[in-house]
């Protein structure tokens, strides 16, 4: 019978993986990963916003991924494809990467916290909450909610439905946090929450933040 130090090296093998991808792999808009043993070897799949990137010239960006992962990580004769996301306002990855990187052009963290909250709203989500924390207009340190829809918090439901991420980004007044929670609406999740997932409307914005900021 395996030890119960097997089982938590297996989980830690797989966190230090889904953080080597997500660093390495940011510019392609990496979404998360699904790896599943099998006698043969280990098949990864790679979602990414743009799996063009992930590929690379003649396929070269993921054979030097695969050497990394066999090496590294010692996962034996590792098979990786790459599946595009299909919504990636549905990926807490992409949404917290946009978040952070329109706080780090200078863009006032109300605007691109409605911003963003709009974008997944309007993309059909069942609910969102998107949480900024650190120095955001004094010395002292605080957080702001950005929330809609129906977002369960806790029991097994979370797990199965509701999909975070979270990330950080160093700016001139100090380190700001940026949390991402989204709920993909489905019949389950409805069912489950016993009501329909709410859409904002432009009222509920604001004029000032109806308008999110545009890439440079």
């Amino acid at each position: 019978m395996p030890r119960p130090a097997h089982f938590v090296d297996k989980e830690l093998g797989k966190v230090l993986l889904d953080e080597y991808l997500g660093e390495s792999l940011k510019a392609a808009g990496y979404a998360g990963m699904d790896l599943v043993a099998t006698p043969i070897g280990t098949k990864i799949t790679v979602r990414a916003l743009r799996p063009g990137l992930v590929i690379g010239r003649r396929g070269s960006r993921i054979r030097e991924v695969s050497r990394m992962i066999e090496e590294e990580f010692n996962y034996r004769n590792p098979s990786v494809s790459v599946e595009e996301v299909e919504i990636p306002e549905f990926e807490p990855r992409i949404m917290v990467s946009q978040v952070t990187r329109a706080l780090a052009r200078g863009y006032k963290y109300r605007r691109v916290g409605f911003w963003v909250l709009r974008s997944i709203m309007e993309s059909g989500a069942a609910g969102a909450e998107i949480i900024i924390s650190g120095k955001l207009r004094t010395v002292r340190s605080r957080y702001e909610k950005f929330s809609a829809g129906i977002l369960l918090k806790s029991g097994d439901l979370v797990e199965r439905f509701v999909r975070k991420a979270k990330a950080s980004v160093v700016l001139k007044q100090g380190k700001v946090g940026v949390k991402v929670s989204v709920a993909p609406a489905s019949p389950e999740y409805e069912a489950a929450t016993g009501k329909r997932s709410t859409v904002l409307a432009e009222s509920d914005l604001g004029e000032a933040e109806t308008e999110g900021p545009k890439e440079r």
